[in-house]
């Protein structure tokens, strides 16, 4: 893989030249990004991404330190906190810097594999109308290769046949490149299998039935699963938005009649807390439950 053209990639280019002499002092520390990369669908190169995070870092330190001094200058405090001002800024800069491009890859390599997770028991679907047509494996590929599609998928498959087109692999030999970079565990299981399949000499066509099969079958079970997430989140938006809220007010008004006030708080001051504060309230925290316990892609 090498470095994307226009802006970025004069930036991983220079990143390169300029770090190229002190690049083997970071092999040790950051060897797992290699991976990482190719996992993240990143046509940079470790050795240029490693370059390019170091010198972000010096350039992030950098920025920091200028506007710690802009700071140290205009501020009116003791000199020990406006000597330490610039380094601390300076430090921050760079570690923020540093941290953005190490997790990067990462995000984007767990992202991808979400998306091709989603998106696969369709793919071999797919593959198995094909095979079952009399297709070969190599043309069912190329096939996907060819259309005119963003999923993460037809990405895959495009650097399947880019192996085999430009470098001259076999379609086992391809699979295996792209099983090691896959970013999800099912699609890698999946190549492993297609390639033991024809390996084997089995029959292609009912090793993709099966697959098409049970990924249907987990993703059925998975759209249940989150049916029954819905439900409960559904009872807890009507127990904590609707039914507490409407009780509580009901409740005060009657103390109202009573005394004018629940230990030494006015009943109005409370209604208002809770049309102001508790509702708003339980509504952050049903969206925060929703978004931890219901899945936004069937993956």
């Amino acid at each position: 893989m090498t470095a994307k053209t226009g802006p970025s990639g004069r930036f991983w280019g220079v990143s390169y030249i300029l770090m190229q002499p002190y690049l083997k002092r970071f092999d040790t520390y950051f060897k797992e990004l290699g991976p990482q990369l190719s996992k993240a669908g990143l046509r940079i190169t470790y050795k240029a991404y490693v370059a390019g995070m170091v010198v972000a870092s010096f350039v992030g330190a950098l920025a920091g330190a200028l506007v710690g001094v802009v700071f140290a200058v205009s501020l009116d405090t003791l000199l020990v906190t406006r000597v330490a001002l610039p380094f601390g800024l300076a430090i921050l800069g760079g570690a923020v810097a540093f941290g953005f491009f190490y997790v990067y890859p990462p995000f984007i390599a767990g992202s991808r594999g979400k998306k091709l997770d989603s998106q696969l028991s369709y793919t071999v679907g797919q593959m198995a109308v094909l095979a079952s047509a009399g297709i070969t494996p190599e043309k069912i590929f190329h096939s996907l290769a060819e259309e005119d599609s963003a999923d993460v998928v037809n990405q895959e498959a495009k650097m399947i046949v880019r192996d085999m087109t430009l470098l001259g692999m076999d379609l086992e030999h391809a699979l295996q490149a792209e099983e090691k970079r896959s970013p999800s565990e099912a699609f890698a299981d999946f190549l492993d299998g297609f390639i033991s399949a024809s390996r084997t000499g089995g029959e292609v066509k009912d090793y993709l039935l099966r697959s098409a099969s049970s990924l249907m079958l987990d993703k059925r079970l998975k759209a249940r699963s989150i049916g029954e997430s819905v439900s409960f989140v559904a009872e807890l938006y009507t127990i904590l938005l609707v039914v507490t809220p409407l009780l509580l007010l009901i409740m005060f008004s009657v103390i109202g009649i009573v005394s004018g006030s629940v230990g030494g708080i006015g009943i109005l001051t409370l209604i208002y807390l809770i049309t102001y504060a508790l509702v708003p309230l339980g509504g952050l925290a049903v969206l925060v439950v929703a978004d931890s316990t219901i899945s936004k892609e069937l993956s």
